[in-house]
């Protein structure tokens, strides 16, 4: 008997890279991310072998943990959702994956989160969700003023990962600062959005792109900055690298709806590859 299930995609709107343990453990990270409607779906043959589809190629959006989440779920369907991130996480730390918690958990229970990750302890494990919530139609506005692009820019994420926490290993202050930004960054993003200030959201993902390319010099490139210059010259008020960035998927901000709507017009006017999404609020299941 087959069996297949699919889990979606996020966005890291602030905080990324503070929820790998390297800084987690030691300052405690924060991160809030929303899951969108493109997904990675994995079915489980009779003869155990898994096959994988991914509605979207770019990196930056959390795909290999969505893989390593469905194989867990699929194989053990009676395990719990912390469990399963755990598991998956395990498995690509395993690999040799130098990475945080966010897209496991992000995979497992979908939705807009604030997510913080914390040393494990006895009787406390490493992450702890607050969903966030917005009122229906601003959630709506939000959803149409990010705009995302698959940047067509290959990059090694474990070759920034190396790069970063090896200077944070040497207590390198511009990346030890950095990542306490973002941590930062992270905490104002949950404030803006509870109090749907978009004023606030874009400030934010403004300052998170900064403090991104403070970490190292490999998560900007002339061909990302090139896009960037494309991007605020057409409509574009702030952007930000999805996961570790270097290339893969960029997210913009437009600051209002009719402005998104002309950035993604004017963006497939230069050839670029906007991918089209809504927000889900569900997580890992079954298909």
């Amino acid at each position: 008997m087959t069996r297949s299930a699919h889990a979606p995609l996020r966005i890291d709107l602030a905080g990324g890279w503070t929820d790998v343990p390297a800084f987690a453990d030691e300052d405690g990270g924060a991160v809030v991310n929303v899951t969108i409607n493109k997904y990675v779906r994995a079915t489980l043959g009779e003869d155990d072998a898994l096959t994988y589809e991914r509605d979207v190629p770019a990196a930056g959006l959390g795909a290999s943990a969505c893989e390593h989440v469905l194989a867990e779920a699929l194989r053990d369907p009676d395990a719990d959702l912390d469990d399963i991130a755990e598991r998956a996480f395990a498995a690509e730390t395993t690999e040799g994956v130098v990475g945080g918690r966010q897209d496991q958990y992000a995979a497992c229970y979908g939705g807009l989160n604030y997510m913080q990750f914390v040393k494990p302890v006895r009787g406390r494990g490493p992450v702890q969700i607050e969903r966030l919530e917005m009122p229906e139609s601003h959630l709506a506005g939000l959803e149409k003023r990010l705009v995302l692009v698959d940047s067509g820019v290959q990059r090694l994420s474990g070759d920034i990962h190396k790069a970063v926490w090896g200077a944070y290993s040497r207590h390198d202050n511009e990346v030890t600062g950095a990542l306490l930004s973002l941590k930062t960054l992270a905490k104002a993003m949950r404030d803006a959005i509870a109090g749907s200030d978009f004023g606030g959201i874009r400030q934010v993902i403004a300052e998170n792109w900064i403090q991104q390319r403070r970490l190292h010099p490999s998560v900007t490139n002339a061909d990302v900055e090139a896009l960037f210059d494309v991007a605020m010259r057409k409509g574009a008020s702030a952007g930000k690298a999805c996961g570790a960035g270097g290339g893969g998927a960029l997210v913009f901000y437009a600051s209002s709806d009719a402005d998104g709507v002309a950035l993604r017009q004017h963006l497939r006017g230069e050839g670029l590859a906007v991918v089209n999404f809504g927000f889900v609020t569900e997580g890992l299941e079954d298909l």
